[in-house]
């Protein structure tokens, strides 16, 4: 039959494992991010002719449109002189929730939908980088300003409030917001530069580290993907620990089952002499000592380890027919290890 305890093994060597991936990848991520150069944006264009790719680098700079166009930048549909490169809009209705007997605030989205526009990447001096696809990049959503936030309370009747809150799902109202990469935000870019033929640099992501969008500088960032580093080695190591004492546990219980089902041996001393008789003549009732068990027969064996004298033949055999966890002494339930022969003047 299985055991199905030993799932718990298998999900706890899974979760050790996912963890164990996430702590390697943020190391490897580290090596390639520490030692990846730290590029002015100004220096590309002293690049030799030759030279139309840099592998994976950092390059710093604000944002802005790629040209006059009205087409270039995302205005903000509430604040009318708020312009943007990206913009998210989402509408979340608002709701009081009973679980059991508590109440909890949660949040439904109803829709979000996010637009963008090719940017630069722009120096002091005017010298740029193109951005093409920045939703690509990692961490630039996480980093965008709020530039609307409106929550309107829910209209409904008060028979039907009544209703929601004997149903437990209770309705408080709709929040708009809207948030935008704003123009003139610096941010730090990680990622492949590669020169297009028209001698203009882009960043995109690198085909295997990806890459980032960020208003942190380049130490916040390795300082992050160090926090997150650790945090899955100890998770991993936890959980590689707990599937260890589960496993153990397993093997144990399945140890002293195995036990329990062995065929128990004879550990009561040599049989006894013919001569002996299980009744007790008249004449010798008061002299010999009885079994405490059937108060009939005579004693013949002690216990071990406690030493307690008190068993006849046919108590012991019946005693030391049952499970070991059974098998106790009649007066101070100790477990019987041993049956001693004894003789009784």
């Amino acid at each position: 039959m299985i055991d199905w305890n030993w799932l718990w093994v298998i999900g706890e060597l899974g979760i050790s494992y996912g963890f164990y991936r996430w702590w390697k990848a943020d190391d490897k991520f580290l090596a390639v991010l520490e030692v990846a150069p730290d590029i002015d944006i100004n220096d590309l264009k002293h690049f030799s002719k030759l030279n139309t790719s840099v592998d994976y680098a950092v390059v710093h700079g604000l944002v802005r449109a790629n040209d006059t166009k009205s087409n270039s930048v995302l205005q903000s549909q509430f604040l009318p002189h708020c312009l943007g490169v990206i913009q998210r809009l989402t509408i979340r209705e608002k709701k009081l929730e009973k679980f059991r007997s508590i109440w909890a605030e949660t949040n439904k989205t109803i829709s979000e939908v996010t637009r963008y526009v090719p940017f630069r990447l722009v120096s002091q001096t005017g010298n740029y980088v193109r951005v093409d696809k920045p939703l690509a990049f990692t961490s630039i959503e996480d980093h965008l300003d709020v530039t609307h936030l409106k929550f309107e309370p829910n209209s409904s009747s008060s028979i039907q409030k009544i209703v929601d809150t004997f149903l437990g799902d209770l309705s408080t109202g709709i929040e708009t917001q809207e948030q935008m990469l704003l123009i003139d935000t610096p941010l730090t870019a990680v990622g492949h530069l590669e020169k297009q033929s028209n001698g203009v640099w882009c960043l995109v992501p690198h085909e295997q580290w990806g890459g980032i969008l960020t208003r942190s500088s380049r130490s916040e960032i390795i300082a992050e993907y160090r926090d997150s580093s650790s945090i899955a080695r100890i998770l991993s190591i936890c959980f590689g620990i707990a599937a260890i004492g589960t496993t153990t546990y397993l093997l144990y219980k399945y140890y002293r089952y195995q036990q329990r089902r062995r065929p128990r041996t004879n550990r009561l001393p040599d049989t006894l002499p013919q001569n002996h008789t299980h009744e007790i003549d008249n004449n010798n009732t008061n002299t010999r000592l009885r079994c405490i068990i059937c108060l009939e027969n005579e004693i013949i064996y002690s216990l071990q380890p406690c030493s307690h004298l008190g068993l006849c033949h046919s108590c012991a055999q019946t005693l030391q027919s049952r499970s070991r966890g059974e098998e106790l002494c009649p007066l101070c339930r100790t477990p019987i290890e041993e049956y001693q022969r004894v003789f009784l003047p």
